[in-house]
């Protein structure tokens, strides 16, 4: 039986194990409240890295690190949006994060209404920061401060709380509840924070590191070492970080309480989830990607390795579907069962070709997660080929960039057959020590079940070549 009303609520960059809920040491009591109430899957991973990759799969059922960079969406791959609306539901979408529609990317495809708030500018040519009243101070670091991961000065007059891109992006998302609510809907609201640049209003940050006197964090996107990053500055950035995920628990909060006051929450299934974690220190990395100080012989930047362990990979979901036992799974997910399990919730089957399956009969307690194993992997490209990963900007890749291959109970680092991998256990919480030359048959397991993957996407002959073959 479909049900009336979906909201999805996707805030990207969030540390799973920062949350509340999970242990974490983020003040987050409205997505604890609603983990509360909801099905919360412990071990849920991202696929395709980072930002509109992931969209793409969220959106399509199909992992767009086989053959989609961060570009726009095809025109001819059927979408949950289209799917949606053909079915009789009022599709909207309220957005900040500032990838889907520069560029002629049209992520907006298949909804009936889509806004797109333009409060996040970064680098958005068709975004014009002159007639849209943007919040410069968003995206124009102090003299001397690194473009990412700087800290905003003190909010002044015009600077408020309410003026945060999140709060903004939420009480326009109430607004358009309120008109949707006699309405069979889906409504996707995505949030950017708590991306980087962090800049939430001091006293959520002193929160979190008392004597904090407004000190930038430096550039981050490489080695901590290489960047020169002090351990105060981490310290700074864990602050900032952990200051604008609480205040998005905050906003969202209040969209939570909206869907309660309008009174349809009982008719109204919410998917909350996000797209991947950060490095704040762990395995001496600081961002999410590393990238090259240097260009490379052709004049263009670069990405070094990048390799997503846990902290990246390893992201929260949680579904609340009214009449559903609350409680946490254990089972491994993956990102692709997202928009599958969109559909069902709408009484949809899948198109032939989606990958993952839907989660609705977990959700509903008649059935267990069965996946054998998440693949999160960049583009996959070959080392001085091209990729728009991260913010539309080409950049070479100077090493083949890493998959990352997850199971229960490990986490393979895997490139090409002739170079070194990396073992990880995930029994008892993880671990930190490579074990590859201890367990030579996982690393075999492992890499045969990313071969089925690459497969079942119908992958080229020639990157099956590159990936797999005579290993």
């Amino acid at each position: 039986m479909a049900i009336e009303r979906i909201l999805m609520i996707i805030s990207d960059t969030v540390r799973w194990d920062y949350l509340g809920y999970n242990g974490g040491h983020v003040r987050t009591p409205n997505l604890d409240a609603l983990a509360s109430r909801s099905v919360v899957f412990d071990d849920h991973h991202a696929v395709s890295f980072p930002t509109m990759p992931a969209r793409h799969d969220y959106l399509t059922g199909y992992p767009a690190y086989v053959n989609q960079d961060w570009g726009p969406l095809p025109h001819n791959i059927p979408t949950v949006s289209a799917a949606l609306s053909d079915a009789g539901y009022l599709t909207t979408a309220v957005v900040d994060t500032p990838f889907y529609t520069t560029k002629g990317f049209h992520y907006d495809r298949g909804f009936q209404y889509f806004y797109d708030m333009m409060s996040q500018p970064f680098n958005a040519p068709p975004y014009d920061t002159k007639s849209q009243g943007y919040d410069l101070t968003r995206t124009i670091p102090p003299k001397g401060i690194g473009r990412e991961g700087w800290a905003r000065m003190e909010p002044t007059l015009g600077h408020r709380e309410e003026d945060q891109a999140v709060a903004r992006t939420v009480r326009k998302a109430e607004e358009v509840l309120e008109m949707l609510r006699c309405q069979r809907f889906f409504a996707l609201v995505d949030v950017w924070d708590p991306h980087e640049p962090w800049g939430p209003p001091y006293y959520y940050v002193q929160r979190y590191l008392p004597d904090f006197a407004g000190e930038g964090t430096g550039p981050c996107y490489g080695r901590v070492k290489e960047l020169g990053t002090t351990e105060r500055q981490l310290n700074v950035a864990r602050a900032l970080y952990s200051a604008e995920l609480e205040m998005v628990d905050r906003w969202l909060g209040q969209l939570l309480d909206k869907v309660e006051r309008l009174g349809i929450a009982d008719t109204t299934a919410i998917v909350f989830m996000s797209d991947h974690g950060f490095y704040f220190g762990e395995h001496e990395y600081f961002g999410k990607m590393h990238a090259a100080p240097m260009l490379d012989e052709k004049g263009r930047k670069q990405w070094l390795r990048s390799p997503l362990y846990d902290e990246i990979t390893h992201v929260p979901l949680m579904i609340y579907l009214p009449g559903a036992k609350p409680r946490h799974v254990k089972g491994l997910t993956s990102a692709l069962d997202i928009a599958p399990t969109l559909l069902d919730l709408a009484g949809l089957k899948k198109p032939d070709g989606w990958l993952g399956n839907s989660l609705v009969p977990v959700v509903a307690g008649n059935a267990a997660p069965s996946r054998k194993a998440v693949i999160t992997a960049l583009r996959l490209r070959a080392p001085a080929e091209l990729t728009n990963a991260v913010d539309g900007t080409a950049r070479a890749l100077a090493t083949w960039q890493p998959v990352t291959i997850t199971t229960a109970d490990w986490q393979l680092l895997y490139t090409i057959p002739t170079e070194p991998v990396e073992l990880y256990t995930r029994r008892g919480g993880g671990g930190t020590v490579e074990v590859s030359a201890q367990h030579p048959e996982v690393v075999d397991k492992l890499i045969a079940l990313f071969e089925d993957e690459l497969k079942a996407t119908g992958a080229t002959d020639r990157m099956l070549a590159q990936r797999i073959r005579n290993r």
